[in-house]
């Protein structure tokens, strides 16, 4: 399958961008934890930077739609690379909110348009297949990075990994500056012969209604344990950075690139609503389990069986979302898309310190479970979009 100038270059984009940004996930908590901040300001300090992404996800995807979406990516490209350096200059966790700030602001201007580009991009039938190529370069740079990142916080200095990512995020920006504009006129492409303004849009804020429930409520399963993993690990079971880096590396790179291509199959095979019901069941129990790991090889297998799972979905779950809304509306489904995952992911942010703090280090686990097996039952709601190919009699 032969793809575009645009994904190429985007495809660039994001395997740079999630090397730059891997290099300090897994040490980011606890950098904010050193800072001196408690496991209910670490919460904290995540979930502000969530709820300024979810403010400005709609509004960066319609204006996108309006006025087009290369000038709004390249701003919110450059706009992410400043963050990162003013993390590592600080001295207290207070130092780091209004940059937090920025770099939500900054994630709330690209995320949703990337995503649109790729549909933009793509036909009808290369669609699922496209964004599991973008992804696999999104989870190299996520494979690779965080082993990069530990191994560099031990040898040099924690602070090390967010001057170098700094410096990637920037290398990124004239990039955006080479990418064509993309942005469709109000007309074509259905997964059928019919018209998708006349026929769809009827049933599309339906759809656009249960997508974001899906979000919010896997956004706070995800949000309930991303702060807290780190942490949990260093003070269960003493371990480095670079141990933290691997974890992160086969736990999620590894486990999430692997299916991406088996899951671009399953999306164009399968029911896709069935694909999503199935994954996020599955994996609900694994980030339970992992909490009651009784040494470091649990750990990463519990994570890898968690996140390999659940992102067997990803090309279902995207490629149902764009058929089932109006071509012309893209932008915006992607700005609210990204918008109530992130509000998920600022109250999973916000209750995770919380319940560490008040039922026990184990609380967050059980209900991040939870709500990631509560999110399997949404998508039975949805109609299929994709046809069957019926053989001629």
């Amino acid at each position: 399958m032969a793809y575009g100038r645009n994904i190429l270059i985007l495809s660039i984009i994001f395997l740079v961008g999630s090397l730059a940004l891997n290099l300090i996930s897994p040490i980011w908590p606890i950098y904010i934890n050193s800072l001196g901040a408690s496991m209910t300001e670490l919460g904290f300090v995540f979930s502000v930077s969530n709820a300024v992404a979810a403010s400005i996800q709609i509004f960066s995807g319609f204006l996108s739609d309006k006025y087009g979406r290369k000038r709004l990516h390249a701003l919110g490209t450059l706009l992410a690379a400043f963050p990162p350096l003013m993390y590592a200059l600080a001295n207290s966790w207070l130092d780091l909110v209004p940059w937090v700030m920025l770099s939500g602001l900054a994630t709330g201007l690209y995320i949703p348009i990337r995503w649109t580009i790729v549909a933009d991009d793509s036909s009808t039938e290369s669609m699922a297949s496209a964004y599991s190529w973008t992804n696999i370069s999104w989870l190299i740079g996520s494979t690779v990075a965080p082993f990069i990142g530990g191994i560099a916080a031990d040898l040099l200095n924690i602070r090390f990994p967010f001057f170098a990512c700094f410096v990637l995020i920037l290398a990124v920006f004239p990039l955006t500056l080479l990418m064509r504009e993309t942005r469709r006129k109000p007309q074509e492409k259905a997964t059928n012969s019919k018209n998708k303004e006349g026929d769809i849009t009827g049933g599309y804020l339906f759809v656009v209604v249960m997508f974001s429930l899906i979000n919010i409520i896997q956004g706070v399963g995800i949000g309930l344990t991303s702060p807290v993993i780190p942490v949990f690990v260093e003070r269960n079971f003493s371990v480095d950075y670079t141990f933290i880096g691997i974890l992160y590396a086969i736990g999620f790179g590894v486990a999430s690139i692997i299916v991406q291509l088996p899951a671009g199959k399953c999306s164009d095979m399968f029911d896709r609503r069935k694909v999503m019901f199935a994954t996020f069941l599955a994996s609900s129990p694994f980030f339970l389990l992992f909490a009651y790991s009784r040494n470091t090889l649990e750990l990463i297998v519990f994570m890898f069986l968690s996140n390999a799972i659940l992102n067997t979905s990803w090309p279902a779950f995207q490629t149902l979302m764009m058929e089932a809304t109006p071509s012309a509306k893209w932008g915006f489904v992607n700005g609210v898309s990204a918008t109530t995952f992130w509000i998920g992911l600022m109250a999973g942010n916000a209750l995770s310190g919380i319940l560490w703090d008040g039922w026990g280090k184990f609380a967050p686990f059980y209900a991040s479970a939870f709500a990631i097996g509560v999110s399997a039952i949404v998508p039975l709601l949805l109609k299929e979009t994709r046809v069957k190919v019926k053989n001629p009699p």
